[in-house]
């Protein structure tokens, strides 16, 4: 019988990382990552080529979107140039600072807004990271104090996230708050501080319906304004600027705040309740007759002065002018009567907190009380027993 063949032996399995037979090994290793040395030099140059069409992009936003609205802020007018561009561009009615609402129904934009919109555009995938960089650099800055560029990063930051209304809030809040402190002089405080009204005022613009943002505006003006410890100071330059009461112009924008939350519910942001947010304008209402029973109780003093100083024509002259602010008193303090009254009533049908409801109707009787002591004083007061009814008559504080 014939012998088969034995079949030839298998070869032993190679290692991992054996080179096949024949095959040279190279004594330069790879680089780091696996990848092969020249796919570097491709890798860098897409990285630039990244980096300039960012910087391409940013570019035309400081320039032609953040820059005009940064002078806006600080006052100062267009050039009669830029003026005349408008004109030859957009027509005479944009170039007079006339709105244009692009959608019938929708939310009216300037022509203004539109480079915003297209330098968001452009951004594309790198808006993020940008944004998140100036968040940062603001905070620094505003830590170290370093407050040249402050407005001007929150003003791009508030461009490209101009629909947010906390971010406006938020850089408003700075403003009026944090910045002011870090300052010793109040004219440079009082500057920023309108700053912050121009700045939170374009927010109230491109967000008309946010009642978050007129609670913040009122905030300022009753409490940075009206109440801190330059609240004098502050309160004389705003009379000056808007010929109004800070206090009166608080409860403007904290009345238009409850109206747009019953309307639109856009009360966010701190989180208060509306019981206690609609409070708020009652406060500022109380505070305004306050403010008035003092320039009241001062002008009567001024004339009982001059009297003793015998200045008969400015004693008479402080003396009427005394009565009509008495006057005015009287109805302020009936004013927020009438609003602590009805804020009582209306929230006790919705089941606010019972301590809450006590302490309005306790601002309420104080209210009606202050009215009563003055109709008083109005209905006994004269010239001559001024010196008289003065003796008991306290200056009311701002607590």
């Amino acid at each position: 019988m014939r012998e088969q063949p034995r079949p030839a032996a298998l070869p032993p399995e190679a290692p991992p990382g054996a080179l096949p037979p024949g095959a040279i090994r190279s004594e330069a290793p790879l680089p780091a990552g696996g990848r092969p040395a020249a796919d570097w030099p491709r890798t860098i140059l897409y990285a630039l080529v990244v980096l300039v069409l960012a910087a391409a992009a940013v570019h035309p936003l400081r320039g032609h979107v953040v820059e005009p609205r940064r002078q806006a802020l600080l006052g100062r007018r267009e050039p009669p140039g830029r003026r005349l561009a408008l004109v030859s561009q957009f027509g005479f009615d944009a170039a007079a600072g006339d709105r244009s609402s692009l959608v019938p129904g929708a939310s009216r934009l300037e022509l203004g807004d539109m480079p915003a919109e297209a330098a968001t555009l452009i951004l594309g995938g790198f808006r993020g990271p940008y944004v998140v960089w100036l968040w940062i650099r603001a905070e620094e800055e505003k830590q170290k104090k370093v407050h040249f560029d402050l407005l001007d990063r929150y003003t791009k930051i508030a461009m490209l996230q101009g629909d947010y209304p906390q971010v406006w809030a938020y850089h408003y809040w700075n403003m009026l708050w944090n910045i002011t402190v870090q300052w010793q002089s109040p004219e440079r405080k009082y500057q920023w501080i309108r700053l912050g009204i121009r700045f939170l005022r374009e927010g109230y613009r491109r967000n008309p319906h946010s009642a978050e943002i007129m609670m913040e505006m009122g905030r300022g003006y009753m409490d940075k304004i009206g109440r801190s410890q330059e609240a004098a100071y502050y309160r004389r330059r705003v009379e000056e600027d808007e010929g109004r009461s800070a206090f009166l112009i608080a409860y403007e924008w904290f009345d238009r705040a409850r109206k747009a939350h019953d309307r639109y519910g856009t009360l966010g942001g701190r989180g208060l309740a509306p019981v206690v947010a609609y409070s708020q304008a009652c406060h500022a209402l109380s505070f305004y007759a306050t403010e008035l029973t003092q320039d009241m109780h001062d002008a009567l003093a001024a004339s009982a002065e001059a009297r003793r100083g015998g200045r008969e024509a400015d004693a008479r002259r402080q003396f009427a002018e005394g009565q009509q602010l008495l006057a005015q008193a009287v109805r302020a303090w009936r004013w927020a009567q009438r609003e602590w009254l009805q804020h009582a009533d209306r929230f006790e049908k919705a089941g606010a907190v019972t301590e809450l409801l006590v302490n309005y109707r306790k601002f309420h009787a104080e209210a009606d009380q202050s009215a009563r002591r003055l109709e008083a004083l109005q209905a006994e007061l004269t010239y001559e027993n001024l010196a008289e009814q003065l003796k008991d008559l306290p200056r009311p504080d701002l607590k």
